[in-house]
């Protein structure tokens, strides 16, 4: 199974950030040593009262952890692109993919914060979804068309590049090179650097649990990485890359080749502890997130599995006991923790997991002792991808 991480940035916690970082570095060198693929980093700005405490920049934050971390991958989860200027997000990748020898996964998304978006751009205001997704996709086009031209141009709704009427008069580019100067010197195609390292660039994630982004990724070839979900849900996503994958390339692709899914977890000393532990934590979050979304797409009845009716114990009982039951979140001790993830990669065909622990009000002693006895107790059960594949080089 393939094993990745976001580390836990204390949220609800207003500490130093030089201590944050601390204890990021330390978690993604704990998980490195275990054999995880990558180290993911969130995007969120503003936590004047640090609950979404997170790094504002995941790009600088994964060239900080690639410094320390020789052999761990690291990816943005996401690069909130409406929020960002595509060109420099075009130059900033490339020169982490190429300070990393191709080490980045490159994972972007739409983004739902209404409340810091507009700060950036007015035109990613979330209020109007339908312009930020028009904007998400040709931000997105622009990245790769970046990467992948020598003498880019491109022409949209957001945005012109060269902006039109640039002539140059500087004498050191004489002779003009007719790929990006006109006879005249007006600036007609750029040339965007660094070349990203990887060829032809990063792998691109999505972060989606929309079946219709499943099959765009398909298509692609990118990957997609959901939030956990219920086992038809994740499926149905699945299966529509699945389709769209084996289209593309005319062959079988199996249903989770491709995705992943991230997930909360918590691996205590006991079961009792555990639940003790996450308990409040877990009803917390999930009580802000469903006062977060007005339409109230992310109240119980937006976690229920497809076809599941709403049943009056679930109704009454906690987010907890309503997530965990569910497997949509895994809480207990090692041989629980263990045997859900196997439950998972058997029925569903799970191979792919990003784990986090993102726990208000929950100790960072016991955060990482939670990661020491996944590490220790949970990963060898299932094995990880990195692991496997230093066998085979080993072996050959």
């Amino acid at each position: 199974m393939r094993f990745d991480l976001i580390a836990n940035f204390s949220p609800g916690e207003t500490k130093p950030w030089d201590q944050v970082l601390g204890m990021i570095r330390q978690q993604c060198q704990l998980a490195e040593q275990a054999g995880f693929t990558t180290a993911w980093f969130t995007e969120h700005h503003f936590a004047h009262n640090g609950y979404m405490n997170a790094p504002p920049n995941p790009i600088q934050m994964a060239t900080h952890v690639a410094a320390h971390c020789p052999r761990l991958r690291v990816g943005t989860a996401p690069i909130v692109l409406p929020d960002w200027h595509p060109l420099r997000v075009a130059e900033d990748v490339a020169m982490l993919d190429n300070m990393t020898g191709g080490r980045v996964d490159f994972g972007v998304a739409k983004g739902i914060n209404e409340r810091s978006t507009i700060q950036f751009n007015p035109n990613a205001d979330r209020r109007d979804n339908a312009k930020v997704m028009r904007l998400f996709q040709e931000n997105l086009d622009i990245v790769l068309k970046a990467w992948t031209n020598t003498a880019f141009t491109h022409k949209g709704e957001f945005w012109q590049f060269p902006v039109p009427g640039w002539q140059e008069k500087n004498r050191f580019f004489e002779p003009l090179d007719p790929r990006y100067h006109r006879e005249d010197g007006e600036y007609h195609a750029m040339y965007v650097h660094p070349r990203p390292f990887s060829d032809p660039h990063p792998p691109v994630w999505l972060m989606s649990n929309a079946p219709p982004t499943f099959a765009l990724a398909g298509e692609k070839g990118w990957g997609v990485i959901s939030m956990s979900a219920g086992p038809k849900a994740t499926s149905a996503c699945w299966q529509a890359y699945a389709d769209a994958a084996s289209a593309r390339l005319g062959k079988s692709v199996a249903p989770g080749q491709g995705c992943g899914v991230c997930m909360a977890f918590y691996v205590g000393e006991t079961q009792a502890e555990a639940e003790a532990t996450i308990r409040p934590a877990i009803n917390a979050y999930y009580e802000f997130l469903g006062g977060s979304r007005p339409a109230g797409e992310w109240t119980k009845h937006g976690y229920l599995d497809l076809g599941e009716e709403m049943t009056p114990e679930d109704d009454a009982c906690d987010w907890f006991d309503f997530l965990n039951k569910r497997g949509i979140i895994i809480v207990g001790d090692a041989a629980f923790v263990a045997d859900r993830l196997m439950e998972k990669r058997d029925t569903i065909g799970l191979q792919h997991v990003m784990l986090m622990q993102q726990y208000t009000g929950v100790p960072y002693e016991k955060i990482l002792a939670s990661w020491d006895r996944l590490f220790e107790h949970v990963v060898p059960v299932l094995g990880t991808e990195h692991g496997a594949s230093e066998r085979t080089r080993h072996n050959a």
